[in-house]
């Protein structure tokens, strides 16, 4: 994979996540008029997210069709681990925000290379701000750089995520923590804008304890793009299997670490 071939991925991708968020907006823009089926406790999809997958899929098979994808509605075909690359998509992070008509969520690509992440794109359509990074090359928000905070414990704020496939006592003890250390925090319903917010130092760090790569592999390298530092997703799993991931400033990662009761990589 040439810098030549990343850099034809990263220019498609860019416009093809850009009108993939433009039809979500449509769709929650009268979500009253949604089909919306349970894939498990408090685990929603719509044909929102059915329709934008698909969406996103057909562009990238046309543009690229030697690369994989992964997604979260309609998984990986056999045999994804052989292709020269793999596109990992979630084309709604944070569907119960987004059937509930709360405006934080966003719509997610991320493109793998031998199990390193080399482009990451997260788009939030509601505020119209594209997320963008490539391996080496820094994170830009609407194409202008952007840095993780230098904020110090007694200023933090980690955005935390919580899904019913977790322990919750764990979880809550995790809180616990965060209170003793005086970090303050929130729960917003998208750990993807969780870790956009962490690269350009909204927040301070991001912890999630149970993820699938496509919620979280765009937002981990961007962080990193940004200066910070994150889980490298791969070290702990396959593309296709669960793990905790936490991301930070590099001043903060000990003490992140210590709530959060586990580290960068395992």
């Amino acid at each position: 994979m040439t810098d030549e071939d990343l850099d034809r991925r990263l220019d498609a991708g860019v416009p093809i996540l850009h009108a993939a968020g433009r039809l979500a907006l449509d769709f929650f823009q009268r979500r009253g008029d949604l089909v919306i089926e349970h894939k498990g406790l408090q685990d929603l999809v719509s044909i929102a997210d059915q329709t934008v997958e698909r969406a996103i899929r057909d562009e990238l098979t046309r543009l690229f069709p030697h690369d994989a994808i992964i997604g979260e509605e309609d998984g990986a075909a056999a045999g994804f681990a052989e292709a020269p690359g793999v596109w990992v998509i979630d084309p709604i992070d944070g569907t119960s925000n987004f059937l509930r008509g709360m405006p934080y969520w966003c719509c997610v690509m991320a493109y793998v290379v031998d199990g390193t992440t080399e482009i990451g794109l997260t788009y939030d359509p509601i505020h119209d701000e594209m997320f963008a990074c490539r391996r080496g090359r820094g994170a830009t928000r609407n194409r202008q750089p952007i840095e993780v905070s230098k904020r110090p414990v007694a200023e933090a704020c980690v955005g935390l995520s919580f899904n019913f496939k977790q322990d919750a006592s764990e979880y809550a003890e995790m809180v616990a923590r965060l209170n003793a250390r005086s970090f303050d925090h929130r729960r917003s319903g998208s750990s993807a804008l969780h870790l956009c917010h962490v690269a350009d130092g909204r927040l301070d760090g991001a912890i999630n304890r149970h993820c699938m790569s496509w919620d979280v592999l765009a937002g981990l390298a961007l962080v990193e793009a940004a200066g910070g530092v994150a889980t490298h997703y791969t070290k702990g799993a396959s593309l296709i299997e669960p793990r905790a991931v936490l991301a930070t400033t590099p001043a903060l990662r000990e003490v992140v670490e210590e709530a959060a009761g586990f580290t960068l990589d395992p």
